[in-house]
């Protein structure tokens, strides 16, 4: 026999988008984003309430040029923001200018105004006024400082034309003409001295100053928005990189398994009700198609989980429900979940035994041959015969009973599966029939998976089911019940024993 993880038809699972792939790790690792949150969200209250206020100051320069209109001063006043406000300036720019620890600044004007604003806040209303005015003052000198030398070249030069034509006079020159040129180089020197054409011009050295404080409300905000953006991501990376196997996706891509059906937690009626539905799914996938009557069905795990005893009751509850006669065989000693229990007479009956009650020999080792023989005699007298399997990596015989069975259901705990173990698992199954993968979250909160199964139809009671304790085979199986089974157990039919302590 060869085993094959392909599915198709109705055995494909819904195809998932990517995002919602990754809401199902956001929502699997939850606590994680909720602790990133809470922390974000108390950093930034904290933050805000220590925090002290701040104070920004404000001084005004204005470009002011004769004879030209405002808009092309406007012009010029974009390019000098554009200056101060460079990453580079403002270093040269804190170097040379004593501000208090801290400080920030920035200039920014009004529409297409004229007038430069420059901002500085800091810890202080004084340090702000302070801060303000001697950065509005260094970058005036800055921008004017080649303007400024070339006006005083040129004054120096009219300033020595202006000495000679002086010393002229006094030497005897002609009165009418040197005095007229001394009076044309004076008026030169005066409209120079006095020409402001592209300079910056401190408009009100103290423009006022600003107080603010931090927003409480607006930063635990920032800081929720923050912590679920950064909690979500973490969550993502965790569940990239965690080695459990929580999603189907994280199942297939990881171990190349498809999961055909997942079992959610239960707990509130709407949980329990798709926990219900899940086994449904499952159970539905044993039916004649897939496991001729009377057939052996393996539920095995990678390691040891409730889980696997879960699916094997739910399997095993819904075909008896179905009025098949079902025998629940415990293959794994170390972990009997089923208790013996009795109800009334119309409820519907799932047989239950240990192996090594059955076996003519207990004490001999339990090889393939023997467990094949057990299940050749118990399928004499049910339908159906659902092996719960020891961990396939912890117990030798796993492997056996799952090959020599007609179809192998592997059962992954949503909690503490991890990839290594399900890798192998896979692996062992290789050579046996496998009727899907199965991940469980073993997790029933007030919910029982044997509540699940009880069938109804409007207006009756809802059946129960009772579970009998086999211990010991007989050698007769020609009158059974039409439930499988007589209602009294004596050693007259096949499968008979007296009811027994679970173990």
């Amino acid at each position: 026999m060869t085993h094959t993880s392909t599915t198709t038809d109705a055995d494909t699972l819904d195809t998932a988008t990517t995002v919602g792939i990754q809401l199902q790790r956001i929502r699997r690792f939850w606590p994680l984003v909720l602790l990133i949150t809470l922390g974000a969200v108390i950093a930034s209250a904290v933050s805000t309430y220590t925090a002290e206020p701040s104070y920004t100051g404000r001084t005004v320069l204005i470009v002011s040029s004769p004879g030209r209109v405002p808009e092309e001063d406007a012009v010029m006043v974009r390019g000098y923001i554009d200056l101060f406000n460079d990453p580079a300036y403002q270093a040269r720019l804190r170097d040379s200018t004593d501000l208090p620890p801290g400080t920030t600044f920035e200039a920014r004007t009004a529409a297409a105004s004229s007038m430069i604003f420059v901002e500085a806040t800091t810890g202080t209303d004084v340090g702000a006024k302070d801060a303000a005015l001697a950065l509005a003052t260094n970058f005036r000198w800055d921008v004017d400082a080649v303007r400024r030398a070339e006006k005083d070249a040129s004054l120096d030069a009219l300033r020595s034309q202006l000495d000679e034509r002086r010393r002229l006079l006094t030497e005897g020159a002609d009165p009418a003409y040197t005095t007229q040129r001394i009076i044309e180089l004076e008026t030169l020197i005066q409209q120079l001295q006095g020409d402001s054409t592209n300079q910056l011009q401190v408009l009100q050295p103290d423009a006022g100053i600003a107080m603010s404080e931090p927003s409480m409300s607006r930063n635990v905000l920032v800081g929720l928005l923050g912590g679920l953006v950064l909690g979500s991501v973490a969550a993502v990376l965790a569940a990239l990189f965690s080695p459990t196997l929580g999603t189907s996706h994280d199942v297939h891509t990881r171990t190349g398994v498809n999961p055909v059906v997942e079992i959610p937690r239960g707990g509130s009626r709407r949980k329990g009700r798709a926990r219900h539905l899940g086994f449904v799914r499952l159970a539905t996938r044993a039916g004649h198609r897939r496991i001729p009557r009377p057939g052996t069905l393996a539920v095995a795990s990678p390691n040891r989980t409730p889980a696997t005893g879960q699916v094997a009751r739910a399997i095993a509850e819904f075909w008896a429900g179905e009025g098949e006669r079902v025998v629940l065989l415990h293959a794994d000693l170390h972990t009997v979940t089923v208790q013996e229990r009795t109800a009334a007479d119309d409820a519907v009956t799932v047989r239950t035994a240990l192996v090594r009650d059955l076996l003519d020999d207990p004490d001999a080792p339990l090889n393939r041959e023997r467990f094949t023989h057990l299940l050749r005699r118990l399928r004499a007298d049910a339908d159906l015969v659902i092996v719960e399997v020891p961990p396939l990596t912890e117990d030798s015989f796993a492997h056996s009973a799952c090959v020599v069975s007609d179809r192998t259901v592997l059962v992954l705990d949503r909690r503490s599966g991890r990839v290594g173990p399900t890798r192998e698992a896979v692996e062992l199954l290789a050579d046996a029939e496998l009727l899907g993968a199965v991940l469980v979250d073993p997790r029933t909160g007030r919910s029982l998976v044997r509540r699940l199964f009880r069938r109804g139809r409007r207006g009756e009671s809802l059946a129960t089911v009772r579970y009998e304790r086999i211990d010991s085979l007989g050698p007769d199986t020609t009158t059974t019940s039409s439930n499988g089974h007589r209602p009294g157990r004596g050693a007259e039919i096949l499968l008979s024993g007296e009811p027994g302590a679970t173990p």
